[in-house]
């Protein structure tokens, strides 16, 4: 798992670039040639097969020892795309976005550091300085990690700001939050090809070293985010709730249930215009505090909007009806995170819960209140349900028979609220 140590930040080293804890099966390198970035791979061999359901089997690989020479950068500037599994494959609108930022870069454009959030964010910026491409966080600046630039004190335990959520893997989660967001029509063929039924910018891991960025000691390289910039009209805070389309609200709701998001507030969800209508959409940005190991600091906005008190249509019903949480973190594996055991069961539960829900009629707010906390000291409806199902096993019993008990007990209490219609 990749993770920014509180205490001390391994500095990252230039070459060769291997990600920690990642599959070091490739090696990637940039050399600069018109409109593209080349990947150079280390010979492969195969090592074991895992499944991630309906695209069937796919292998993994491993590196043979046997590595692409590579020559010391003669820039004061990197931007390289964090690839670890060589299955993996960009769409173009991804390699447009890195050769724009790439470009930016080339011609001398400084990274922009966003005034607003808690962490270390910067506007890149394309080759003529009049346009933004892509938005860089690097994981050594999240909040309370060891170099974030808005002075907050680091981590003593490694938690971030929000509780189940560790310092350092923020950037994890934002790349997690849009190859979850699958597309109506099912997984995407490529890496950024087609819009996510919520429409998650596309993100991707990086490596990108510029003097820009927060460094308080040595210039080195930094591994983060990297999203597509996309163009907006200000965020939720800047208009009422009361002319946002349902359906617009409705997949902001699917994403942030589903992920257990910590973090939904006004400001992360940007207003955008369809080209054709220009209805205003909803962009649906920061993911940093996605499926965290607890449900103790869900937070969601939209919650108290009144489109959240509209059943859900057909077609969002059906979306939901595919979802399929064994499947989804098997993906994530599959692109490099090997999701850790409590983050996966905050997964399986949440999307439990939205799937039950959604086929008993209950509305986003329904659902939505089941997941978060009336006030600080008093736990959630799912908490109750996780404790409940926590209290009813015996020690050492397996996951499967857990989850087993937790889908019990959810039945029994939706069934509950259900038939009262008190939150419907």
């Amino acid at each position: 798992m990749l993770s920014a140590g509180v205490k001390t930040l391994s500095p990252v080293p230039t070459e060769p670039f291997h990600t920690p804890s990642w599959p070091s099966c490739l090696h990637v390198k940039v050399q600069r040639r018109p409109l593209e970035l080349s990947v150079i791979a280390t010979e492969l061999r195969d090592e074991k097969k895992i499944d991630v359901g309906k695209e069937g089997t796919i292998t993994k690989y491993a590196a043979v020892k046997k590595v692409v020479p590579r020559k010391p950068p003669d820039r004061d500037y990197i931007l390289e795309p964090v690839i670890v599994n060589p299955k993996i494959q960009l769409a173009s609108s991804i390699w447009d976005m890195i050769n724009s930022t790439y470009d930016g870069l080339d011609r001398g454009n400084y990274p922009i550091q966003s005034k607003e959030g808690t962490g270390g964010a910067y506007f890149m910026i394309d080759s003529t300085g009049q346009k933004y491409v892509s938005v860089f966080k690097p994981i050594d600046e999240e909040p309370m990690a060891v170099n974030n630039p808005r002075g907050l004190p680091l981590s003593l335990d490694g938690e971030g700001l929000k509780k189940g959520t560790i310092v350092g893997q923020g950037a994890l989660r934002e790349v997690a939050a849009y190859i979850l967001d699958h597309p109506m029509s099912g997984r995407r063929a490529l890496f950024g090809d087609g819009k996510g039924f919520a429409g998650v910018p596309p993100t991707l891991m990086v490596k990108c070293l510029h003097k820009g960025f927060n460094h308080p000691g040595d210039l080195t390289a930094k591994i983060g985010s990297m999203q597509m910039f996309m163009e907006n009209n200000g965020s939720c805070e800047d208009m009422g709730p009361g002319s946002f389309k349902v359906k617009e609200v409705h997949k902001i709701s699917v994403l942030d249930i589903r992920l257990a998001n910590a973090d939904r507030h006004a400001g992360n969800i940007l207003l955008g215009a369809e080209e054709d209508n220009d209805q205003a959409v909803l962009i649906p940005i920061d993911h940093g505090y996605c499926l965290p190991t607890s449900f103790e600091d869900c937070t969601f906005e939209w919650l108290y909007w009144p489109q959240a008190r509209q059943p859900y249509s057909a077609e969002t019903i059906e979306y939901i009806n595919s979802l399929d949480a064994e499947e989804d973190i098997a993906l994530l594996k599959f692109h490099g995170w090997d999701l850790p055991v409590e983050c996966a069961c905050t997964l399986r539960i949440s999307t439990m819960l939205l799937k039950k829900g959604a086929a008993r009629g209950m509305t986003p707010f329904a659902i939505g209140s089941i997941m978060c906390r009336e006030s600080l000291n008093k736990e959630s409806l799912i908490e109750e349900i996780v404790q409940a199902a926590m209290d009813s096993i015996l020690p050492g019993t397996s996951e499967a028979t857990y989850m087993d008990s937790v889908s019990e007990i959810m039945n029994r209490r939706l069934d509950e609220i259900a038939c009262s219609s008190s939150l419907l």
